[in-house]
């Protein structure tokens, strides 16, 4: 099979990027948008040693699981499966979860996918790329800005704040950061300290969207794919919004963790607190940001003490203050790294990893320390199935797993899991 050449294939499985899975001549070939089940003529655009690329030229027959997909800016990924239909959605995710603990010889329960039934307008934050052309989002594997006019991931206000801010003009503009909870945040990437008529643009924006109660310029000079510099300045309002988890006010600020998808965040965090001990006098929180975790926990145990360790300082700060705000006496947030810090003395250790999950020496020390209950949240089912193993050969046992649909219409998915000796 060459470059430029033509086939016939039917697709037998989707990845997490929405690519469908065939296979033609003894090589595995990948289209973009196919659907388990689809007969798709192909042309092949790109080979390599072990596998080919496919662009569809015609859906010959059709998969009972394809949808057609309402967005209009799919070059951008950020919908990767919203041609699929939510029940193969969600079942496809289940079946992430358990591919990546086979590679392990790991085989869990997978519970079913936890969901609040949205799939739209889910996403509290937005990082909108600006360029002299206008805004929108970057293509796949490339810095082409695609420019879009309704985002369905996230609100439609959202959408249209980018939209008003792009029409100000300001100079030197990068990106448009927004977050959402009981207000919006807005904050304004750009090279320069400074607006012009900055008072009049502030007044056009609150005057336009009320419900902007902060806006931020952020300053970042360097040519670099990272998206906020070191130096941020207040033009309004204060520098954090408010949100709500179960009962738990938290303050979020710009550089601040926080869920994108509040409603699935506090079903994930009831799943967690039913998975610590009823027992569990003292419990450790580790990356525990700005303590939203560790807070929802000592608020609904008061008889168990939270610590909440994080190397990053302005999120323990954050942390305290969260704490302080919902009169939780019960925790205590320390800026540390989990390496340095004695966990044996804790009945239970929370542990809530980036994507890259624990790191190799955290899943050692845990593995072989005398705790006798983790709760594993996971954003990454390779990660998790990985320290599963370490945890695991340490003499943990494993309980069952359970996904959310904490990012709809994507090919991402949460899960909370615990072990126990």
């Amino acid at each position: 099979m060459k470059k430029n050449d033509f086939t016939t294939v039917k697709i037998t499985d989707v990845t997490g990027l929405g690519y469908g899975v065939a296979h033609s001549d003894g090589m595995t070939v990948f289209v973009d948008g196919g659907v388990t089940g689809d007969i798709m003529k192909v042309k092949i655009i790109k080979t390599a040693k072990d596998y080919l690329v496919g662009r569809t030229e015609e859906i010959m027959n059709p998969s009972r699981y394809r949808q057609t997909d309402l967005c209009n800016v799919r070059r951008c990924g950020g919908c990767a499966l919203g041609h699929l239909k939510r029940e193969y959605e969600l079942e496809l995710k289940r079946g992430f979860l358990a591919g990546a603990f086979r590679k392990h010889v790991l085989t869990p329960a997978i519970l079913p996918v936890a969901t609040d039934g949205r799939r739209e307008g889910y996403r509290n934050k937005a990082q909108i790329p600006v360029s002299d052309s206008g805004y929108g989002f970057y293509a796949r594997h490339s810095h082409e800005i695609i420019p879009f006019s309704r985002c369905l991931l996230s609100p439609a206000v959202f959408s249209e704040i980018a939209a008003f801010v792009s029409g100000l003009n300001l100079p030197g503009l990068r990106h448009i950061f927004i977050r959402g909870g009981e207000t919006v945040m807005l904050c304004l990437v750009s090279p320069y300290d400074s607006l012009p008529d900055e008072k009049k643009t502030v007044e056009e924006i609150v005057t336009r969207f009320p419900q902007i109660s902060t806006i931020l310029l952020n300053v970042n000079p360097d040519d670099t794919n990272v998206v906020l510099g070191e130096k941020t300045r207040t033009l309004y309002g204060q520098d954090i919004i408010y949100d709500t988890i179960l009962g738990c006010r938290f303050g979020i600020s710009l550089k601040s963790f926080y869920q994108v998808n509040r409603p699935v965040a506090e079903m994930m965090y009831e799943e967690v607190i039913s998975r610590v001990p009823k027992d569990a006098a003292n419990v450790a929180d580790l990356y525990c940001g700005i303590g939203s975790i560790g807070i929802c926990l000592a608020s609904a145990r008061r008889n168990t003490y939270i610590t909440g360790i994080e190397i990053v300082p302005e999120a323990v700060e954050n942390a305290r203050l969260n704490a302080k705000t919902n009169g939780v006496s019960n925790a205590r947030f320390v800026c540390s790294d989990a390496l340095d810090c004695y966990l044996d003395s804790f009945d239970c250790v929370i542990v809530d990893p980036p994507r890259k999950g624990l790191s190799a020496p955290l899943a050692e020390k845990l593995a072989h320390s005398a705790i006798k209950h983790i709760v594993y949240v996971s954003c990454n089912p390779e990660t998790l199935a990985r320290d599963a193993g370490i945890l695991i050969n340490g003499g943990f046992e494993m309980s069952s797993v359970r996904p959310f649909d904490m990012f709809p219409r994507t090919g991402s998915v949460e899960a909370v899991t615990d072990f126990y000796r």
